[in-house]
């Protein structure tokens, strides 16, 4: 469905990669596709994000162009140092791609490693792969810089982001407050994806001094309060009956549009009209109202500890297995297509480093948005190939051509999580398809070449990711309620003035839950024999709805009772204790309850 900013930003992905395939195509720079790809997986929505990213990739990879020369000397002659030296620069940026915040832009930096690397035993001459690898550089380089300048002319501020984010806060509190059709599953999704992104445009817009003084706060201080109405509107009771809250709930839902109007227009905020005999539950909606309207000051809550490196890094062993795994697949596909001669299929080791994700679940997923994205986009080609094609005379028509479908690409991967990467592929099979050498593709057996490297591809990864130290769901949901809980420890020891300004505690905890949910939604996707029940997964629901519920109480209360630390307690046993089904515990955490509201 269309949300604010969709349709922008997939023609804007569309216009880059037809601006770097047509750069690439006078300059006779390779892979332009490869390129591509890395805009459509690294486009965001805001602007200086990407600008910050283009410019920070170019830096990257340039520093590891130094290295790779530096390698080609010391391996050109000697296959066995090659391979040696594709597995330990993989395994390195793998390992830090899941230990810390680096996160892609490590798997990035490992694919064009062992990408270039793999391409020495078809250059055996030392000064030509110096040249490929700089040719790899620009590979890099200009679909970067293409980005980078195209969002410094024609992208979406982080400012402009920031009150859309407010405002869609307050549409969505409004609607919950009305009670509308899947207005709370709504509203707890936007509470789940807790206040991380909207931090880092906050950084950005600091960093960057895009704004300055009462602008900055203002963003600063909405942010955080419009946050706080949200849950003080999930913590609401379900409306009763026999208690006439109507006009109480018509009331505040009306003011949150006036303020969320109010937001997008810049104008100055409307003070909310006091309600007379506004009942006590809605008094802390009534206050963050209040304080959004009034740009009230932020006072110190408890610290969020969120470092850039895992505090597991070196304890934890999934980093060491994630890099071990994808570093396997990705050499098991370079072997088996060297093995048989066939380089046309070479795409199968770039899909382990873009496929393989932390749990089964996910990457097993990701697998099957992959080759569905790849089998949409290969029949795209295969069309454009018969049909297109053959009617264009110059690579203009070609950027038509990528503009049209990789913006269609793009209206999927701007999506919802369950559904975007599936729109990634879409696109890299699309361009794999059509762009063959520097021109436009008319070979159909180099196009069915790709796509199957893609499948061998993933049928490594799901071989090798379900059967060699598999990850599940399980794991990760006691790994994140563990945190929860840990985070809950904090603010429950806090005084009440702490605990009430602990907006982003708050936040980061919604978000560790809100990955529970996720994790157990893709448990579906894992083999049978790793598999949750049924029973388990309800029992991670419940236990992740009783977490919530401590985290409001502890949020909203002016006194922690010893029913809420019991509570805490009874759930930081079971997380100790290692207990993944329903039991005795749990039924006393829901009697525990029985007597509260949220």
């Amino acid at each position: 469905m269309p949300f604010p900013g969709r349709l922008r930003l997939s023609l804007s992905i569309g216009a880059i990669c037809a601006i770097s395939t047509v750069l690439s195509m006078m300059y006779h720079f390779p892979e332009a596709a490869i390129g591509c790809y890395l805009v459509i997986f690294l486009m965001r929505a805001n602007a200086a994000e990407n600008v910050v990213t283009g410019i920070g990739i170019i830096i990257a990879v340039s520093l590891v162009v130094f290295l790779l020369i530096g390698i080609i000397n010391l391996t050109i002659d000697f296959p066995p140092a090659q391979i040696a030296a594709i597995v330990i620069a993989s395994f390195i940026f793998l390992y830090l791609d899941s230990a810390t915040k680096a996160g892609e832009q490590a798997g990035i930096v490992a694919l064009v490693i062992a990408f270039v690397l793999t391409l020495l035993g078809n250059v055996p001459i030392g000064e030509i792969a110096t040249r490929a690898v700089l040719y790899a550089w620009a590979m890099v380089f200009v679909p970067m810089a293409v980005m980078a300048v195209y969002n410094l002319l024609f992208g979406i501020p982080p400012q402009k982001l920031l009150r859309e984010a407010i405002a869609e806060r307050l549409e969505q509190s409004a609607n919950a407050l009305e009670g509308r059709e899947d207005a709370r599953e709504k509203l707890m999704d936007l509470i789940g994806e807790g206040t991380a992104e909207q931090e880092k445009r906050l950084l950005l817009i600091k960093l960057l001094s895009i704004l300055r003084g009462r602008a900055y706060e203002f963003l600063e201080r909405t942010h955080s309060h419009s946050y706080r109405l949200m849950l003080a509107v999930s913590a609401l009771p379900e409306e009763d009956p026999a208690q006439d809250t109507g006009p109480a709930r018509q009331g505040l839902a009306a003011d949150c549009r006036a303020l969320a109007a109010a937001v997008l227009a810049r104008k100055d905020l409307p003070e909310p009209e006091p309600a007379a005999d506004l009942p006590v539950e809605f008094e802390p909606v009534a206050g963050a109202l209040g304080d959004i309207s009034r740009v009230a000051p932020l006072e110190k809550g408890a610290p969020v500890d969120d470092p850039p490196v895992a505090p597991d890094i070196f304890s934890h062993p999934r980093h060491l297995h994630f890099a071990l795994k994808t570093t396997l697949a990705a050499v098991t596909c370079f072997f088996i297509y060297t093995a048989i001669d066939w380089q046309g299929i070479h795409t199968a080791m770039i899909t382990c480093y873009v496929a393989a994700l932390g749990t089964t679940g996910d990457t097993v997923h990701k697998l099957v948005l992959r080759i569905t994205g790849c089998l949409i986009g290969a029949f795209f080609g295969l069309i454009a190939i018969l049909f297109v094609i053959p009617q264009l005379d110059s690579v203009g028509g070609l950027a038509f051509l990528i503009f049209a479908v990789v913006s269609l690409a793009a209206w999927v991967s701007t999506g919802n999580e369950r559904i975007s990467y599936g729109g990634v592929q879409i696109a890299l099979a699309f361009l794999l398809t059509v762009i063959q050498g520097f021109g436009p593709g008319t070979s159909l057996s180099a196009a069915s070449d790709r796509i199957v490297g893609i499948l061998l591809g993933n049928a490594v990864v799901y071989v090798i990711f379900t059967n060699i130290w598999p990850v599940s769901v399980k794991d990760e949901v006691k790994r994140r309620t563990a945190a929860a809980i840990a985070k809950l420890k904090s603010l429950a020891n806090a005084d009440q003035p702490v605990r009430q300004a602990s907006t982003g505690l708050v936040a980061s905890i919604q978000t560790d839950l809100g990955v529970i949910r996720e994790a157990v939604d893709m448990a579906s996707y894992e083999p049978r024999h790793m598999r949750p029940g049924k029973t388990e997964r309800e029992t991670y629901r419940r236990d992740a709805a009783m977490l919530e519920d401590l985290s409001l109480a502890l949020y909203f209360r002016p006194v922690v009772d010893d029913e809420t630390r019991s509570r805490l307690a009874v759930a930081e046993r079971r997380i100790d204790a290692g207990e993944t089904a329903a039991t005795e515990e749990t039924a006393g955490m829901e009697q525990a309850g029985t007597g509260e509201s949220r």
